[in-house]
C-alpha cells in the first residue's frame, strides 16, 4: 500500500505552522496584555496558589494551530494507493500514433465546415479525431497491456505496455499537436520503438497499430527493416490510413474580421501500397479510416479477432481520498478552541 499527495504543492504552506507557533505561544512574540483591574495588595495575590487553568490556558492556541495545520494537510489530498496484481486474458497492443503536421487537415467540405461554424464549433483536426477515438477505445480495453509511441520527424515513447487505462487516456489527453517536431513521418522509426517495446512481452498476441495520414519521410529505419524485426518476433503490424483521399482543408490563420479559422485546400503524399506491404509483412491487415467512426469500427476490429492469452500485470484500484477526515478533526480542534476561549479559559477582564 502506497502513501501519497496528490497535490503535494499544499504542503508548502506548513510554513505558516512556526509562524502561528511564534506568534500564540512563544512568550516574547505573544501579544502583551494589560490589566485594566488594579490591586492595592500586592502581597496579596503573591500568597495566593495557582490554580490549573493558569497551564491550560494556551490550549485554544494549540487547538487553533493544529487545526490549521490538519486543514493544510487535507488540501493537499492525501491518499492511500493499493497496487494489485491482476490475472487477466488479454493481448499486449503498441499504438504508434503520426503527429507529423499532416496530422493538422480535417476530412470535412467547407460546406461541412460552415455549418460547424454556425453553430459555434470548430471541425476536429485528423489529430484530435484519433486522439479522442483512442481514448474511447483505451476504455474499453479492460485486460489488453496497451503502450504508445508517438512519431513525426522521429518516434518517442509514450508510455511502455501497462494496463492502467486512467493515466492512458490522461496522457493521450495531454498530447497536442506541435510537442514534437512536425517535419517528416518517420514510419520505419516508430515501428521500431513499437517493436521494441513488445520485444520482451510474454503475450502470446503481440500487435503494433500504426496510425498515419502519409507516406514515409525521414527516419534513420526503414519500413522495410522494421517490417523484417516484427517480423522475427511474431508481430503482427496493422496499418491504419486516416483522412480522405485527394485534397483536403488545412488550418491557414483566423479571419480578422469573424474570427473563424480559415482554411486552405492541400494535398498531402500518401503511399497506402507501403503500409500494405508492412501489413503482408506481418501477417497483419491495412485499413483506411476515412473518418473517426470508421477508426473506432477498425481498431475493435482488429483486437476481437485474436484470442486471448494469459498474462500477469500491476495495476491500481481508485485511492482511498483521507482529507474528509483531517477536515473532521480540524473543525472539532476549532470549535473546541473557541468554547474554551469563552467558557473554562476565559480571560477576564
Amino acid at each position: 500500500m502506497n502513501f501519497q499527495f496528490e497535490f503535494w504543492p499544499a504542503l508548502l504552506l506548513l510554513v505558516l505552522v512556526p509562524v502561528m507557533v511564534a506568534l500564540l505561544l512563544v512568550p516574547k512574540l505573544a501579544r502583551k496584555r494589560t490589566q485594566s483591574v488594579r490591586f492595592t495588595g500586592v502581597s496579596q495575590l503573591s500568597a495566593q496558589t495557582r490554580g490549573w487553568k493558569r497551564y491550560l490556558d494556551p490550549l485554544p492556541e494549540i487547538l487553533t494551530i493544529l487545526s490549521l495545520t490538519l486543514c493544510i494537510l487535507a488540501l493537499a489530498r492525501p491518499q492511500l494507493v493499493e497496487p494489485e496484481e491482476v490475472e487477466v486474458e488479454g493481448i499486449d497492443i503498441f499504438l504508434a500514433l503520426d503527429m507529423s503536421g499532416s496530422m493538422r487537415a480535417i476530412d470535412q467540405t467547407q460546406d461541412e465546415v460552415r455549418s460547424l461554424n454556425r453553430m459555434g464549433k470548430d471541425p476536429l483536426t485528423r489529430f484530435e479525431a484519433a486522439v479522442n477515438t483512442l481514448q474511447e477505445f483505451v476504455s474499453t480495453r479492460d485486460y489488453d497491456r496497451i503502450g504508445m509511441v508517438v512519431f513525426a520527424k522521429d518516434a518517442f515513447l509514450q508510455f511502455p505496455l501497462t494496463l492502467d487505462r486512467r493515466t492512458i487516456i490522461s496522457m493521450l489527453d495531454s498530447l497536442k499537436l506541435g510537442d514534437i517536431d512536425e517535419g517528416g513521418t518517420a514510419i520505419g522509426n516508430a515501428m521500431g520503438r513499437g517493436i521494441s517495446g513488445l520485444k520482451d512481452s510474454d503475450a502470446r498476441t503481440k500487435i503494433l497499430i500504426l496510425i498515419t495520414d502519409g507516406d514515409r519521410r525521414g527516419g534513420n529505419i526503414s519500413p522495410k527493416q522494421a517490417t523484417t524485426m516484427a517480423k522475427s518476433l511474431g508481430i503482427k503490424v496493422y496499418p491504419i490510413l486516416v483522412g480522405r483521399k485527394g485534397p483536403t482543408l488545412v488550418p491557414a490563420g483566423r479571419d480578422p474580421f469573424t474570427g473563424t479559422i480559415v482554411y486552405r485546400e492541400t494535398e498531402f503524399p500518401v503511399n497506402p501500397e507501403l503500409l500494405k506491404e508492412i501489413a503482408e509483412g506481418t501477417s497483419g491487415r491495412y485499413f483506411h479510416a476515412a473518418d473517426a467512426e470508421t477508426l473506432k469500427r477498425d481498431l475493435h476490429e482488429i483486437l476481437n479477432e485474436f484470442e486471448r492469452t494469459r498474462i500477469r500485470d500491476t495495476t491500481s484500484v481508485d485511492p482511498e481520498e483521507l482529507f474528509r477526515p483531517l477536515l473532521l478533526w480540524a473543525l472539532a480542534a476549532l470549535v473546541l478552541a473557541f468554547l474554551l476561549r469563552h467558557t473554562f479559559l476565559r480571560r477576564f477582564p
